[in-house]
């Protein structure tokens, strides 16, 4: 694999895009290296082919039959983790507000708690501490169900009689 060879399968323009979607400014400094095997099984050589050696990370490694891989420091990986577990605990929240307002709640704080403490009893009865794992809807139900008076009942409210 010649750097010639990774400039006309157009793998460059396809790296450059994808340091473009992953917010780099200036994608054409980015830099992307070529990784070959050498005469000993235990090392291998890189190959400079855009950028430069002091460039931070991230740095993209092109290997056998052009797969590219994503060179990064820890800390860089660290947060990405971190940002991901986030997203999950606000889309679970999210979720669980829904749910608990298409349930027509009383007052929504003292549904929030009860489903709160249930959700942590819940995983403390279980080996699997995956919060995704918790049915939401289910979950708003049975607290429905064992505290009624929590939420407002439809059929409780008079309705003018239909057909004026």
């Amino acid at each position: 694999m010649e750097p010639a060879n990774i400039e006309s399968s157009n793998l460059l323009s396809k790296i450059n895009k994808m340091a473009t979607e992953l917010g780099i400014e200036n994608p054409k400094e980015v830099t992307v290296v070529k990784l070959e095997d050498t005469d000993d099984p235990n090392k291998k050589t890189l190959e400079l082919i855009q950028g430069s050696w002091d460039n931070s990370a991230p740095w993209f490694v092109v290997t056998k039959g052009d797969k590219v891989y994503i060179l990064s420091s820890l800390e860089a990986v660290l947060h990405l983790i971190k940002s991901m577990q986030d997203a999950k605990y606000e889309t679970f929240n999210l979720k669980l507000e829904k749910a608990i307002l298409e349930n027509l709640p009383v007052d929504f704080n003292d549904v929030w708690v009860v489903a709160m403490s249930e959700i942590q009893s819940r995983l403390s009865k279980t080996k699997n501490k995956n919060l995704l794992d918790i049915d939401i809807r289910k979950l708003v139900q049975d607290i429905k169900r064992h505290h009624p008076n929590l939420f407002l009942r439809l059929k409780d409210f008079p309705f003018p009689p239909q057909g004026r």
